[in-house]
């Protein structure tokens, strides 16, 4: 499956934020050049050190690999006596890869060998049709442009990839920057307010905190509280969930806890909860709330982030079809706070859930309505990118629902994904290619509508979003099932999708999921004849209908029972 623009961009930052903080800029600009650029090209590297050239090659092949480049190596030695062995190996090495990669030996390349070099450069680009990245020092490249000005002028570009001084390669959660005068250089704070950072900006920023950690001895425990607490928070928000979850449990815990630290504490087990409530893992993530959150903000009389707590809660309630008490939650023990306290940002969010809730039973005009006029103003006089993104695709929902798929279609196209893209956050990206996806289900484009579904699995399968790839599992049958109405199809690629999204649902205790998705099956398994079985799925389809107060799903259902046990053989 070919890789989309956006998650090469993504393996490129993940693979930029590994490095040294100084290597950040010039490898994406390098990887950018080679995936890009043309055929031939001739980079020039300034990396004298060993280890962080291997390091930094090592992150470029990941970045060639998503892109479908192939890369090799050529090592310069004794074996490779003068110029003219050397053009013939790269010629070799060229019919073989996309990038050759040439590691110079130091003092191989001398003034003789440079001007030597020179004259066979036209040949070079005819017959060597690769990018030729020459890994050098500052005085091999220096050579070169007084030697062979002619190539010179051929680069593509000079980058420089050297260590810092004091700074260990090694990957470290712990060290401190210290200036020469031995008083420790602070990191720069964190934005205040509102983070609207592009990707890249937050992957350079990765990189920065990583190098600063990186530094020895490590400092006193109080000036790490901020790096560390930044650091769990971008990894997370770039979708590096496992770094997130590891960093949280082995660097962010033990350090509030070695500090007693409650509040810092439960803080961050509500941030692995976030993780554990995305993978469908519903249980744990309420036992964390309920048990590790509240009790401890109830004992400090931290009214708002009880209130907070509650609200996560609600949102696992009503994933599970208990509306009414996420409801109650919302209204009774949400909205009073905000209100009481002024605080107009966390009201609009509450407002938005309530909007959520109404939507769910059906009250479409009373969502929209609230959406537009109480949640949206606020979004906006406050700049926050992200929630109006996420506004504006509620009201897309609605659009949707309703027919008017042009504009619900120009909202997911103009003003979610370009904000999504640029915050990097690809889970919500991934959110709204699949609803783009059923715009085209609904116009017929069916063929396009299952390219993009299934170029959104593997976003959900890294992340581990059992939601997510539940609702992808069952947009790819439904779309089989609209092909197979039309031309024929494979019931069985229909009935294994249907299958394993369901079992995904159930899995996770999604009301909604069950409620939609076992009606689908068990027509299809009372299609193949399956009729017990068809019975059982749609039995568990109408408690989670009973539970969502579903009336016209409870109708369906009945209507379908009723052709089910029809299609049983008489005795």
């Amino acid at each position: 499956m070919a890789v989309t623009d956006f998650n090469l961009e993504q393996v490129r930052l993940a693979a930029a934020r590994h490095l040294p903080a100084a290597c950040h800029d010039d490898f994406l600009r390098l990887s950018r050049t080679l995936v890009h650029g043309p055929a031939f090209q001739w980079l020039l590297m300034d990396a004298p050190d060993e280890a962080l050239r291997k390091q930094v090659m090592a992150a470029l092949d990941e970045v060639l690999r998503a892109a479908g480049l192939t890369s090799n190596r050529l090592p310069l030695s004794d074996k490779i006596c003068d110029v003219p062995m050397l053009e013939e190996r790269l010629v070799k090495n060229a019919g073989a890869a996309s990038v050759v990669h040439v590691l110079g030996g130091p003092g191989w390349f001398d003034a003789a060998r440079w001007r030597a070099f020179n004259v066979r450069r036209e040949r070079l680009a005819s017959e060597a049709r690769a990018r030729l990245v020459f890994w050098l020092d500052a005085d091999a490249i220096s050579l070169v442009a007084h030697e062979a000005p002619d190539l010179w002028a051929w680069r593509g570009g000079i980058y420089s990839f050297v260590p810092a001084a004091g700074l260990s390669l090694a990957p470290v959660f712990a060290g401190r920057a210290i200036s020469s005068s031995g008083h420790f250089v602070p990191l720069s704070p964190r934005p205040v307010g509102l983070d609207n950072r592009s990707m890249a900006q937050r992957s350079r920023r990765v990189a920065d905190i990583r190098t600063w950690l990186a530094r020895k001895p490590a400092p006193p425990d109080e000036l790490l509280l901020a790096p560390l607490d930044e650091l769990g928070d971008l990894l997370f928000e770039l979708g590096d969930h496992e770094e997130a979850l590891e960093h949280w449990h082995k660097v962010e815990l033990p350090l509030y806890q070695r500090l007693g630290d409650v509040r810092s504490t439960a803080i961050t087990m509500s941030k692995i909860a976030d993780i554990l409530q995305a993978r469908g893992q519903y249980d744990e993530a309420l036992r964390i709330r309920r048990e590790e959150q509240l009790p401890v903000y109830e004992r400090l009389g931290d009214v708002l982030a009880k209130a907070g707590t509650m609200s996560q809660i609600a949102d696992i309630l009503q994933a599970r079809g208990q509306l009414d008490e996420a409801m109650r939650i919302r209204q009774k023990e949400q909205l009073p706070v905000f209100e009481r306290l002024g605080d107009m940002h966390s009201k609009a969010i509450t407002l938005a859930q309530i909007a959520d809730i109404l939507h769910a039973r059906g009250q479409l005009d009373e969502a929209l309505r609230i959406r537009r006029e109480e949640v949206l103003p606020v979004f906006e006089r406050f700049g926050d990118m992200r929630l109006k993104a996420i506004t504006m695709g509620k009201i897309a929902n609605i659009l949707q629902e309703r027919g008017q798929l042009d504009e619900a279609l120009r909202i997911r196209q103009d003003e979610e994904l370009p904000v999504y893209e640029r915050l990097g956050d690809v889970r919500s990206k991934a959110v709204t290619m699949g609803q783009i996806a059923e715009v085209l289900r609904a116009r017929g484009q069916f063929d396009e509508a299952l390219r993009i579904h299934e170029e959104r699995l593997p976003t959900f399968e890294q992340l581990g979003d059992v939601d997510g790839l539940a609702h992808v599992k069952f947009s790819i049958a439904q779309l089989l099932l609209d092909r197979s109405d039309r031309e024929g199809g494979d019931i069985q690629a229909i009935y294994d999708n249907l299958a394993e999204a369901f079992a995904l649902s159930v899995d996770s205790g999604r009301a909604d999921a069950i409620a939609g998705i076992g009606i689908v099956l068990a027509e299809v398994l009372a299609r193949g004849g399956f009729i017990d079985e068809a019975l059982a799925v749609l039995a568990q389809a109408e408690t989670a209908n009973i539970a969502l107060g579903r009336e016209r799903g409870l109708e369906r259902i009945n209507q379908l029972r009723q052709e089910i046990q029809a299609l049983r053989p008489a005795p």
